[in-house]
């Protein structure tokens, strides 16, 4: 009975790994290394131009599974001249065995995504480059719109809440014995450069409260400047998967 029940967990493990990681038609895979090709066929025409293995790091559509191949066709070429001759409108077939083992799922790169922020400082130009370090958190919207060797830069805006003691220094209408904190909200824009997971970061706002009548602060409205590092910890997508 222990040797049964031994086998049919075996049983399960492999139908549950052959479940999870086999690919099924329509899917968008990036081979990781070069594979053998058995055959090819035209979509269109009677090209006879091919490549004897697929290479590494072109986009295939999974088109069919086999029992012992696969059929794959690369996602069109629009600019590449010489990759449009050998790759557009084939199916190529290639070893089942070969693709299980060099193969990884495309996962397209979003240019939008969430984040949050928190500043460690802000420089205040209007009082000779003052220094706040009071508390802040803010959210942000990132663009990634370009991209140097392995490093991202993002355009990013936010808002956010903080807080700001008022003092006789900085505010009109309160007294040394009467200082408080307030909250803040603030709104700012930036560029954010990412190496990896390595985040830094200029940026330029604005922090307003709510001035009362019996105090009004110096820097309600005026523009600050900021600069922070960070480390990319999680990120919240909101683009949707591309096909290329």
């Amino acid at each position: 009975m222990k040797t049964t029940n031994q086998l049919l967990l075996v049983l399960l493990f492999i139908s549950f790994s052959n479940f999870t990681f086999t690919q099924k038609p329509g899917d968008i895979i990036k081979l990781t290394t070069y594979n053998k090709v058995l055959k090819f066929e035209n979509i269109i025409g009677t090209n006879k131009d091919t490549v004897r293995f697929l290479a590494p790091n072109i986009l295939f559509r999974v088109n069919k599974v086999l029992n012992d191949s696969i059929l794959l066709k690369a996602l069109n070429f629009t600019k590449d001249e010489e990759n449009k001759k050998l790759y557009n409108d084939k199916i190529y077939y290639i070893n089942k065995n070969d693709f299980e083992r060099s193969y990884e799922e495309y996962v397209p790169e979003d240019k939008l995504s969430i984040g949050l922020l928190t500043l460690p400082f802000k420089a205040r130009p209007q009082d000779d480059f003052s220094f706040d370090t009071e508390f802040n958190l803010s959210t942000t919207l990132n663009y990634k719109f370009y991209k140097v060797y392995n490093a991202k830069v993002n355009a990013q805006i936010g808002a956010g809440i903080g807080s700001v003691n008022l003092n006789s220094s900085n505010a009109s209408g309160i007294t040394d014995d009467k200082a408080q904190d307030v909250a803040t909200l603030n709104f700012f824009g930036g560029l954010m450069l990412e190496y990896k997971k390595v985040q830094a970061g200029i940026y330029v706002g604005v922090d307003q409260i709510n001035n009362q009548s019996e105090y009004k602060w110096n820097s309600n409205g005026n523009l600050w400047f900021g600069f922070g590092i960070g480390f990319n910890v999680f990120k919240i997508s909101l683009g949707e998967k591309d096909e290329q």
